[in-house]
């Protein structure tokens, strides 16, 4: 009998430790030239990176590396210093990756994945766009206007290319959605706030990855991109703005980062968890003393339930700014570019006050002229 009973745990041992094995995926392989380097590999998941493991490198410079394989396609990178390979998995379980120090980012292969092969050639092509924008940039043969046309150029002759073999060809593929997120220094190569041709082809990667990953997190976030870049983008719109690809990271807002009082970065995406009031004012505007009375009521009675206020103040006067808020309990930044500030643009502000709110996964949910009863809206996301 208690053969019977040790035999049953084992082959019960064996079935966990084979379900184990089968819900991971490895990365695998060598880095030539990297002796005593510390090697990281990093997910790169929707709400920031994540270091899952890492290891020094010996003279052999074998690796493997394990994670729990992902229900729906997701992005993961080797990193050595600044030099990265970029990965996709989904069904993959094993992919195995040779490479070279010290330009790992240009010298490696992979295989077992058609996506990673994709996204290897996309890194290899935005590099060489890289070196010949500079090298226009650097031409004093041309006149600035000249450059400026000729870097142009060859930005859209390399989305013109991404757009027929990637997106027109495989709109849901993880290399199409890879590919919308590429930038030359910090401009996004696809523009989703006012450029409605690019608009119309993150709406389709967004609509593909619906129609295949329905579940998914970055589906979402794909549209709430493409809703805020359809608003921003109809016709007989006055300016086409040039947006920085550090604003936006992959959650259901436009990010922003500013100074608190203290001098403190604040980052709007840093609250997800919590209800928040995106709130842009002017403590210099008539009336702001009676607004803020009631935005103390309104926080003094939700703050405990996870509400919080971030506001961004556009006075022109610095010094004013500080004096207003120096009181106030909720996050209070300053925006030093003023009414001119990139934020009026992405967020489409027409008056001062405005104000935003965004729920617990940090998606914008409604704007001030769309919300007839406040506090109601608020109870609904709490």
């Amino acid at each position: 009998m208690k053969k019977i009973i040790l035999y049953l745990l084992y082959l019960m041992v064996v079935c966990i430790s084979c379900t184990e094995r089968s819900n991971r995926f490895s990365v695998t392989g060598h880095i030539e030239n990297a002796s005593d380097s510390m090697l990281y590999f990093e997910h790169l998941a929707i709400d920031g990176l994540r270091c899952i493991d890492s290891l020094q490198l010996d003279k052999k410079g074998a690796f493997t590396f394990y994670d729990q394989r992902p229900l729906c396609p997701e992005f993961y990178r080797l990193r050595i210093n600044n030099q990265v390979i970029n990965l996709s998995v989904d069904s993959t379980e094993v992919l195995t990756i040779k490479g070279s120090m010290p330009q790992l980012s240009l010298n490696y292969t992979v295989e077992g994945s058609k996506n990673c092969t994709d996204i290897q050639n996309l890194s290899r092509k935005l590099v060489e766009l890289q070196q010949d924008v500079v090298a226009v940039s650097a031409n004093t043969n041309l006149t600035v206007s000249e450059r400026e046309s000729e870097a142009k150029r060859l930005i859209d002759e390399y989305k013109n290319h991404i757009k027929v073999n990637y997106i027109l060809r495989n709109p849901s593929s993880a290399a199409s959605y890879f590919a919308l997120f590429q930038s030359i220094g910090s401009t996004l190569l696809f523009n989703p706030v006012s450029n409605w041709n690019d608009v119309r082809f993150i709406m389709a990667v967004g609509t593909a990855w619906d129609e295949k990953y329905p579940e998914a997190k970055r589906t979402q976030n794909l549209h709430n991109i493409a809703i805020q870049g359809m608003k921003n983008s109809r016709p007989k719109r006055q300016w086409e703005l040039e947006i920085d690809s550090s604003k936006i990271q992959n959650t259901g807002i436009i990010d922003i980062d500013l100074r608190d009082i203290q001098g403190t970065d604040r980052r709007l995406s840093d609250l997800k968890g919590k209800v928040v009031m995106l709130d842009f004012t002017a403590y210099s505007s008539p009336n702001s003393k009676e607004r803020i009375m009631q935005m103390r009521e309104l926080y003094e009675t939700y703050r405990h339930r996870g509400f919080e206020i971030y506001q961004v103040s556009f006075d022109p006067n610095e010094h004013y700014w500080k004096t207003s808020c120096q009181n106030l309990p909720w996050i209070c930044v300053f925006d030093p570019e003023g009414i001119r500030s990139i934020n009026v643009g992405l967020y489409q502000l027409r008056t001062l006050p405005s104000y935003f709110l965004i729920d617990r996964n940090c998606e914008l949910k409604a704007r001030s002229e769309n919300i007839p009863n406040l506090k109601k809206a608020i109870e609904e996301l709490l």
